[in-house]
């Protein structure tokens, strides 16, 4: 049980640990990831990602927090999990947490990579 605790307490604190770098934003939120998150195999990259909200929504949410996953040869992603949280950059209480097993969402032919997938997709 205390293990349990620790582990808990350990995983809440990681975003006081990560080094947070931006790669975009919008008129409602400010995007970052964790670049030394970033894990290869083959073609499949994962990286955790924050999404910090100017503005607390209507549920107490403030950021977000995921583990996303890229196929950057079939240049598609899916959310593995996610974390919404009521402090800017994942901080504060954790107000709902989802583990996914979402379906893979393709980018429309044509369209550019998102910052994120370019970053993860770049070559080594």
């Amino acid at each position: 049980m205390r293990v349990a605790l620790a582990l808990s307490l350990l995983l809440a604190a990681a975003p006081a640990w990560a080094d947070w770098v931006k790669v975009g934003e919008t008129a409602a939120a400010v995007h970052y990831i964790d670049a030394a998150t970033i894990r290869r195999d083959g073609n499949l990259r994962r990286v955790w990602t924050v999404q910090d909200m100017r503005e607390t929504d209507s549920a107490g949410v403030r950021s977000i927090r995921a583990l996303e996953e890229y196929d950057c040869l079939t240049e598609r992603f899916r959310y593995l999990s996610l974390t919404a949280h009521s402090a800017p950059m994942a901080g504060g209480e954790v107000l709902a947490a989802h583990v996914l097993d979402d379906n893979w969402t393709g980018r429309p032919p044509g369209t550019k990579p998102s910052a994120i997938e370019k970053i993860v997709c770049a070559p080594i």
